[in-house]
Parts: structure tokens; C-alpha cells; sequence
């Protein structure tokens, strides 16, 4: 009776007797002819001559018998091998080459382990590349084109961090003509007022020494004696529609105060400044809660040094062009900190910008800094529409007036919201019936004093 263990074992993998259990690795990857020529010496050998030599003569005539009927039988076409055979004998090469142990076991075990390998050397290669993509990231010209949260707004960061989108320096963008609009601004950029950089253009203070704050500042010919209250809406651009229908109908007087990662933010900047309002910046600054209110990839922070701070701040003044300073964005922590807003208010001023302070901290020093640095400053009184809601507005805008008489000079603050809008409209039509001037945010420049 045949050995139990023989029935179960793999024939690729049975030892053959004599020499072939001897044999290589190499035989044993080409084990199959092998195979089939030992079977061919064990049947028509010598010794098997031998052994049949040696029986009986009926036997001699049995086997004459057997051989002349196989001889009269057609020869069997020889067996091709399938693609699976071939494939297999394939696979098997290329395990000897990489590693011989991959050989060892039936056809299923050494596919499965070239697979494993396979599969191991793409999720390698998958992880060098992304390891080279973050630790030079910061030299790729796309960076980001990572999103940001800032307040309820989903936005898409600009593709490009080197240069502003809206201008890029291989875009031949014919000479701007010097000039006025027809709301009376000036036309943006004014060449004598700007500076080409590798980011893009950027304000500096003419040869002549105009500065880009009050040269593309709206006019205004109101006389000093009468109150004047401004009001400086904040992260326009956001909602394109909604920005360009409050251009559109909104007095001309009021402020616009963009957020910097608006989309077609040039473009939109310049429908409002024809449309009559001058324009301001938001700078992201650092809040309290900071990373939990994130004003975006370009904030200023407390944790930065002052290099990398003003590295933030040149790519927010590459973002457009026509805009007379910045107002901060959240920021409550960082306008909180004299030293890192003495960095700020120097670079503002030595590029000619005005810098306008929400005051979103009470111990806000921004305004002080900016005054004591010998650059121009205004600062908010009140933020309308802390409760979006018609009648806290109202509330809100009847403060405003108050504090315009007292002092000469006010500010509000309000975020676009539809309800606001609507106030906005209305209190606007009866403002001067009450003998204060809406005024645009430029003309209360270094009129108040800083706590």
C-alpha cells in the first residue's frame, strides 16, 4: 500500500529517486522536463530490458503484443503548455532572480508572494514621493491648493504663493494710464506709486512724495467742522454677487475692506473702486483662540519672528492694487502685542499705508503703535451688527452718531450680511438731513486719539 503522506504531497514538489533528488535550484525551477525524461529511462531503459529479459516466455510474447499494438497506434501530438504554465514558469524566474526561496512551495504560495512584494515596492515608492513632496513644498511654485475655514466661507487658496494671482509677472499687462475714474479715483496702479517685486506690484510712496493712502483715497471736500462718520464694511469679496450688488447701491462713501483670499480679488477691487468706494485690505492676524479661528495660511502670528511676519505681509500687499492700508482680520491677540506690532507699523509706513483697528481686543494697541511709528491710523467705535438683527443696527448706528458729535469724528464696523445692507441703505438716505457727513474711512485719518 502506498505511503498516506505520498497522496497529499505535491508532485512539483515530490523528491525524485536516485539523482534527481539531488537536483539544483535551477532543476528544480525546470523540474518538469526533467521529470519526464527519467520517466522515459525508467520504461524503456536497460534495466527495465532486463527484468523483462528475464520472465517467462509468454511474457516475451505479451509484450511483443503490447509493443506492436502501440506501434500501430498514431503517436499523441505532444501536450502544449497553457498561458497558466507559461506564466507560472515566468513567475518563477523572476523569483529566482529576486530572491530563491521564492521558489519553494506550490504554484498559488510563490505568486502570492511576488504579489506581496509587488504591492510593497509600489506603497514604498508612493512614500518617498509624498515625503518628497511635503519636505519641498515650501520651493514648489503650487502650493496650496489647500482649503481654509475663515468664519462660515469655504475657500480655495490662490494655486500660486509667490506670486499674486492677479499678477503674475510673465502676463505682459499693458501700461496702466494715470488718470481718474469716473467716481473720481484715481486709476490703479499709478506707476509712480508702485514697486515691482517678485510677488508682484506692491505701493511704495512716489518720488514726489505722495503716498498711496490718500492718493487713491476717495475725495472728500466736506468741511472740518461738520461731524463725519464712517462706516468700513469688512471681508467683502467673499460673496461675489453680494460684494458687487452693495457697490452697486450702497453710497459710495462707505469703505470696502476685503478679504485678502477672495477669488478675482483685482477684479473686484476695481468694480468697486469705479462704483466710487475706496478699498482696504484685511491683514489675518493672530486671534486668542488661535488655532481654533484660523484667519488663513497668511497670518501674522506671536509665535513667528518678525522676518517671517513681513515675508506674510509682502504677499498681502501683492494681492491687488488701489488700496489705501489694511484693516486686521480677527487679530485680537497680535494687535494686543506692542513688539510684533511694531514691525507692522513700520513696514506700513514705509510703505505709505494707512492701518485701520477693529479694536476685536480691549487691550488692542495697534492704533497707539501705528501713531507712535509716525504712520496714519484710524480705529472703530462700534460694531454695528454685533447682533445681526434690524433693530440692534438701528441701536448700533444711533451710538455711532452720537459719538460723531461729541468728538468730531466716528467709525463703524458691519459685515455684509443682507439685513445689514438694508439698515445700511436706509439710515444713509437721512444721515446728512442730520447734519453729519458720511464719510469714507481716509478722511478720519489721525483724527482720533488712541487710548
Amino acid at each position: 500500500m502506498a505511503d498516506q503522506s505520498d497522496l497529499h504531497a505535491d508532485p512539483e514538489d515530490r523528491a525524485l529517486p536516485g539523482p534527481a533528488a539531488k537536483q539544483g535550484l535551477l532543476k528544480r525551477l525546470f523540474g518538469r522536463f526533467g521529470r519526464r525524461k527519467a520517466q522515459a529511462v525508467e520504461m524503456n531503459g536497460p534495466g527495465d530490458m532486463h527484468v523483462l529479459q528475464d520472465d517467462s516466455g509468454q511474457d516475451a510474447d505479451l509484450l511483443q503484443t503490447i509493443t506492436r499494438a502501440d506501434d500501430d497506434m498514431p503517436a499523441a501530438a505532444p501536450r502544449r503548455k497553457g498561458f497558466k504554465h507559461k506564466l507560472a514558469g515566468l513567475l518563477r524566474i523572476i523569483g529566482l532572480i529576486l530572491w530563491p526561496p521564492f521558489l519553494r512551495g506550490d504554484f498559488g504560495t510563490v505568486n502570492r508572494r511576488l504579489l506581496l512584494t509587488a504591492w510593497t515596492a509600489v506603497l514604498l515608492t508612493l512614500a518617498g514621493v509624498g515625503g518628497w513632496l511635503v519636505t519641498t513644498g515650501e520651493n514648489l511654485t503650487s502650493l496650496p491648493g489647500s482649503e481654509v475655514i475663515i468664519g462660515v466661507a469655504r475657500l480655495t487658496l490662490p494655486p500660486e504663493a509667490r506670486l499674486a494671482p492677479d499678477q503674475k509677472l510673465d502676463k505682459a499687462a499693458p501700461p496702466p494710464v494715470v488718470g481718474r475714474l469716473p467716481s473720481g479715483l484715481l486709476v490703479a496702479p499709478d506707476p509712480t506709486l508702485s514697486e515691482t517685486t517678485p510677488r508682484g506690484l506692491i505701493p511704495k510712496i512716489g518720488a514726489d512724495g505722495r503716498q498711496p493712502w490718500s492718493a487713491y483715497a476717495r475725495p472728500f471736500d466736506e468741511p472740518a467742522t461738520r461731524p463725519r462718520l464712517a462706516i468700513v464694511l469688512q471681508d467683502m469679496g467673499l460673496n461675489v454677487q453680494l460684494t458687487a450688488l452693495a457697490a452697486e447701491r450702497l453710497p459710495p462713501a462707505i469703505t470696502f475692506a476685503f478679504n485678502p483670499y477672495a477669488p478675482d480679488l483685482a477684479v473686484q477691487i476695481e468694480r468697486a473702486r469705479t462704483a466710487g468706494h475706496e478699498v482696504l485690505l484685511g491683514m489675518p492676524m493672530e486671534p486668542f483662540d488661535y488655532p481654533t479661528s484660523d484667519p488663513g495660511p497668511y497670518t501674522l502670528l506671536t509665535s513667528l519672528s518678525d522676518q517671517e511676519n513681513v515675508r506674510r505681509l509682502d504677499w498681502l500687499l501683492a494681492r491687488a492694487s488701489g488700496y489705501i492700508g489694511f484693516t486686521n482680520l480677527m487679530g485680537g491677540k497680535y494687535t494686543s502685542s506692542p513688539e510684533h506690532m511694531r514691525s507692522i507699523a513700520l513696514k506700513l509706513k514705509e510703505r505709505g499705508l494707512m492701518f485701520v483697528d477693529t479694536r476685536v481686543a480691549p487691550r488692542s494697541v495697534a492704533a497707539r503703535i501705528m501713531r507712535e511709528a509716525g504712520g496714519v491710523y484710524a480705529f472703530v467705535n462700534r460694531q454695528v451688527d454685533a447682533l445681526p438683527n434690524a433693530q440692534s443696527i438701528d441701536a448700533r448706528l444711533d451710538e455711532l452718531e452720537r459719538t460723531a458729535r461729541a468728538g468730531g469724528v466716528a467709525i463703524g464696523s458691519a459685515m455684509p450680511y443682507p439685513v445689514t445692507l438694508d439698515r445700511l441703505l436706509a439710515w444713509s438716505a437721512k444721515l446728512d438731513a442730520k447734519g453729519i457727513a458720511l464719510a469714507p474711512v481716509s478722511a478720519i485719518a489721525n483724527r482720533q486719539t488712541p487710548e
